[in-house]
């Protein structure tokens, strides 16, 4: 058998796909390409708006750039986003891996077991590698440990530095002149210089920082004598027997609780304020200068406070939530448990909204963009989530961005796109058609039987030919 009887057949067949490929690939009116084979393949440009799309094996691959950012997906994989002020983001195994850059900040992490902090231009800088951890402060302490066998920090968990030795077994740190000790947390602890403790948890301890409060507990959490905010000119008293009594003073008002948290009464003088819980939280009622409380549990809850104003009805069911501090107004309905539409413009006036209406679709729009896509198989609503899962579970999707829209359904088989220089509809490689405001284009089989129209010339052309009769 000759060598071209074994592979001419194929070289022939290749050649004809890509003679194929490259005869479906059709113009814009912008000066753009695109060629449909979806859901195997499609790939888009528009070189004078810098966009363009190319999409491989339906939901699994695409890579889209806009401007000067890029976004590449392997769905539901990982994403790349790098947008045009060289900043980079990046979710895999979603939701346990990110990475993300900006600004010189860096950030890394595998839930639970690795994460990588840098911050620039102060120079902090945390990572993790469970069980090893280390990091370096802004001004260049270094610190590191194997937990839980040993190690130290430095300004972590809000506290100035620390160490630990076969944790809990004991511990260490400090927080400004106070320096705290620790053996087998939580059920031993004592305090030196600025705080001043000693407990034995549950049965009970002492916790002091002279001038500022003073806390004894027996039996945690049934029994507490506390002497809070001692350096303000509003110190408060609370006595606690839990579920008995709870007594909360101070010289501007009191809650008094029996058998708490049931039956409640609260009276404070700034503000005329009084409350009653009787029994909570069946029942509720609260007055004063800019407050209001009615709560009848589970059929009707209203709260007004300062800036906020709250109502359900059923609870569960609807759920309205309004804030306005004259900078920002802000509402939002839940409904139906886990259908929202949420209202706000901002103190430029920009507004902007969004609807969930589970679990058949979600809207999002401002006055340059919108968003839309269906169904919503769960009550989430994340980047991470709509660009690595989207692809798969979203049938229907809308976006407009500025004067450009665009649309597809079940996976790209279907897609849509509108400017204002023209229009487009395509079905997969079967059918297209593109008009603009003087012609337009009909094509079937990408480009097999093709009918343009210019002014009132028409055009036919068969078998993919660039020639054809026109009248």
């Amino acid at each position: 058998m000759s060598l071209f009887s074994r592979y001419g057949q194929k070289i022939i067949l290749l050649a004809a796909v890509v003679g194929v490929l490259l005869a479906g690939c059709t113009g814009t009116p912008q000066g753009g390409r695109r060629l449909n084979l979806s859901p195997l393949l499609f790939y888009s440009e528009e070189p004078a708006v810098g966009r363009s799309r190319m999409e491989l094996l339906g939901p699994i691959y695409s890579r889209q750039r806009d401007g000067g950012s890029t976004l590449t997906t392997v769905a539901p994989l990982f994403y790349i986003w790098r947008n045009g002020d060289g900043g980079t983001e990046t979710e895999f195994l979603y939701p346990l891996g990110h990475y993300k850059t900006s600004g010189g900040d860096s950030r890394f992490s595998i839930i639970p077991f690795s994460a990588w902090t840098e911050e620039l231009p102060e120079g902090a800088s945390t990572w993790q590698f469970f069980p090893f951890y280390g990091g370096r402060t802004s001004g260049g302490e270094a610190y590191g440990g194997i937990f839980p066998l040993f190690g130290t920090y430095k300004e972590r968990f809000h506290r100035d530095s620390g160490a630990f030795f076969l944790w809990p077994l004991y511990s260490t740190s400090t927080e400004g002149e106070a320096r705290h000790y620790r053996f087998l947390w939580p059920l031993f602890s004592y305090s030196t210089g600025g705080e001043q403790a000693c407990t034995f948890w549950p049965l009970g301890g002492k916790i002091i920082k002279p001038g500022v409060y003073e806390k004894y507990y027996a039996l945690w959490p049934l029994i507490h004598y506390q002497r809070l905010q001692l350096d303000t000119e509003n110190p408060r008293t609370v006595n606690m027997a839990l579920p008995f009594y709870v007594w909360d003073t101070s010289p501007m008002g009191y809650r008094k609780s029996i058998l708490f948290p049931f039956f409640t009464h609260y009276h404070q003088d700034k503000g005329n304020f009084e409350q009653w819980d009787a029994p909570w939280p069946l029942y509720q009622q609260g007055d004063g200068d800019n407050f209001y409380l009615r709560n009848y549990f589970p059929f009707y809850y209203r709260k007004i406070e300062r800036s906020r104003d709250q109502m359900k009805l059923f609870w569960l069911l609807y759920d309205r939530i309004t804030e306005d501090d004259g900078q920002r107004w802000e509402r939002i309905h839940r409904y139906l448990i886990f259908s929202t539409y949420l209202a706000e413009i901002d103190g430029q006036g920009n507004w902007s909204e969004k609807h969930r209406l589970w679990p058949l679709f979600y809207d999002s729009e401002r006055s340059d963009f919108r968003h839309f896509h269906a169904p919503v198989i769960l009550p989430m609503q994340s980047e991470g989530w709509d660009r690595l899962f989207g692809p798969w579970l979203y049938l229907w999707t809308q976006d407009r961005q500025n004067e450009y829209r665009q649309g597809r359904l079940l996976w790209g088989i279907y897609r849509w796109e509108e400017t204002p220089e023209y229009r487009l509809w395509e079905l997969s490689f079967l059918a297209s058609r593109q008009t603009t405001a003087t012609g337009g284009v009909f094509r079937l089989l990408s480009g097999l039987l093709t009918l343009e129209r210019e002014g009132t010339m028409r055009r036919l052309k068969l078998l993919y030919l660039p020639w054809g009769l026109h009248w």
